[in-house]
């Protein structure tokens, strides 16, 4: 079923003006890339925090409120980005494993990161009194960020 709707995506006009841009999945992939970047830095910043690892000088509300919004567009951006390379080469990713991977590893850590912001906005302190969960929530984010890292690139291997 999900091969047929593969051979019927890659055979649309929409898919074949993609494929037929040399230019094209190299320039959406850059930009994917960047946001990456923007999330991933962000996802280190929020579980040092979270951790423990950095200065206590900011409060967690302060580095969520100013990092969150960028990691929204971004993953706003990353979806995008991935639907556009997902009418490139339909295949290439809805067959793989490794991209369906990812695709749930992404919303595991998204939910994670909306998870600490809803607190967060409910009692700025909520997290400072629950030291070991927001520990936890760090290191599975961290755990989370690389993984999907992994993953992605294995969906040019697999």
């Amino acid at each position: 079923m999900i091969s047929d709707f593969c051979k019927w995506l890659d055979a649309t006009p929409l898919s074949q003006t993609f494929q037929s841009l040399e230019w094209f999945v190299p320039s959406v992939q850059t930009i994917h890339i960047l946001s990456i970047a923007v999330v991933m830095t962000s996802v280190v910043l929020i579980a040092g925090k979270l951790v423990g690892m950095t200065s206590r000088r900011q409060a967690l509300s302060a580095l969520m409120s100013s990092t969150m919004p960028w990691v929204w567009y971004a993953l706003a951006a990353l979806l995008a980005t991935g639907l556009l390379l997902t009418i490139a080469e339909p295949a290439r990713e809805l067959l793989n494993n490794a991209f369906r991977a990812k695709m749930l590893l992404v919303l595991a850590l998204a939910g994670i990161l909306r998870l600490v912001q809803v607190r967060l906005r409910r009692d700025p302190e909520y997290w400072s009194r629950r030291r070991a969960a927001a520990g936890g929530l760090g290191a599975a984010s961290l755990l989370l960020a690389v993984t999907i890292i992994v993953a992605g690139r294995w969906i040019a291997y697999i």
